[in-house]
């Protein structure tokens, strides 16, 4: 809500907030441990990156013996390099697997949500693979979302305003630039053609007294961390295991929320998360704190590859298609296309997992 980013900022400086910021940290993380067995086995999902690895090195220091797990997807877009340099560094044991079919866990991850994600199979293999030696997993998930980590989407975004369009459309067109298109891009069949996308219902945060920064932290974590990924906690039960997110317990959200904007990003420069970096850098390597943020999937024209002879089968002669509510020419054309755009390939991969998703309902017409 709007209203909880307009509480007290913090008094005192940014040197002040990293130190009560990684003193908030370790509390978390102790207390979070005090109810698993002494005997249990603790895994954390590494990426090599800041927030997973700042989990590990707190286990390290309260004298826990974690263990690493990480999913890789081939040479052309892996963190396991990463991971495994955080894992030397911290000297805990890492567990690495390259995904081979990469979209193979698509219909069991989307048959546990109430509503169709197409990357969930990436996080329901990643749990899989960490639950197949750990019973309680950690995962860094929230802090981009609270303390600024998404640097490259807020440059895009504040470019587009300056320019002049106004912040929702800027956001949209911005911080999802291979998945926005106009509701009349063709997409629709007939029975949905007429349909208005009502963007400011959708998206209801830009409407406030906010800063924009403000603004953007809101929307990120609402439309993308708690309707995208807080789902995907759910795998867990299925999977026998505990998940534990620390960086979305409400210390770590209070505190982030009184932490004034310009100590997460700084347009000017362009660095991202700068208090949270200030307030780990003496637990993890600089390997770390210096390594680019990369999104956790495979690269698109990855993804097209293996998509392509699914969708063919399960798009063009879906519920959906079949029954006027998107256009097959549309998926038609993208299908012919030996590289498709980002966008096209984007909307083909949502269409392949609504059509699993209601297949797994029984709406499915195969």
């Amino acid at each position: 809500m709007a209203e909880d980013f307009e509480v007290d900022k913090f008094k005192g400086s940014a040197e002040k907030a990293a130190r009560e910021l990684q003193t908030i940290l370790f509390d978390i993380v102790r207390s979070t441990t005090l109810s698993i067995p002494k005997d249990e086995r603790i895994g954390v999902l590494s990426s090599g990156g800041i927030d997973s690895t700042t989990v590990m090195a707190i286990l390290c220091r309260l004298g826990y013996r974690p263990e690493a797990y990480s999913i890789g997807f081939g040479s052309e877009n892996d963190e396991i390099d990463a991971a495994r340099m955080a894992a030397d560094f911290l000297g805990v044991t890492l567990h690495a697997r390259v995904l081979d079919k990469i979209l193979a866990s698509t219909v069991d991850a989307n048959r546990l949500l109430d509503e169709p994600y197409r990357a969930a199979c990436f996080y329901y293999d990643a749990l899989k693979f960490a639950g197949s030696g750990a019973r309680y997993v950690f995962d860094g998930l929230g802090v981009d979302e609270f303390l600024g980590g998404y640097g490259f989407r807020y440059e895009r975004v504040m470019r587009l305003h300056e320019a002049g369009t106004r912040r929702l459309d800027a956001y949209l067109q911005g911080a999802h630039p291979n998945d926005y298109v106009a509701s009349r891009s063709g997409i629709f069949g007939e029975k949905l053609r007429q349909i208005e996308i009502d963007w400011n219902s959708l998206l209801p945060y830009f409407e406030n007294g906010l800063a924009f920064l403000d603004q953007m932290f809101l929307a990120d974590y609402d439309a993308k961390c708690r309707q995208n990924f807080v789902p995907l906690a759910g795998f867990a039960q299925s999977l026998g295991i505990n998940v534990i997110y620390p960086w979305l317990d409400d210390r770590f959200i209070d505190f982030s929320l009184r932490i004034p904007a310009e100590w997460k990003y700084e347009p000017e420069s362009g660095r991202a998360k700068m208090l949270f970096r200030a307030a780990v850098r003496d637990l993890v390597p600089e390997s770390t704190m210096n390594k680019k943020k990369q999104g956790f999937g495979p690269s698109l024209s990855r993804v097209y590859g293996e998509l392509k002879p699914l969708a063919e089968d399960t798009v063009l002669d879906g519920y959906l298609v079949s029954n006027g509510y998107v256009n097959g020419s549309y998926y038609r054309k993208v299908l012919e296309k030996k590289a498709p755009s980002p966008i096209e390939i984007n909307k083909l991969w949502d269409m392949y997992t609504l059509e699993v998703f209601l297949d797994e309902l029984g709406h499915g017409v195969r």
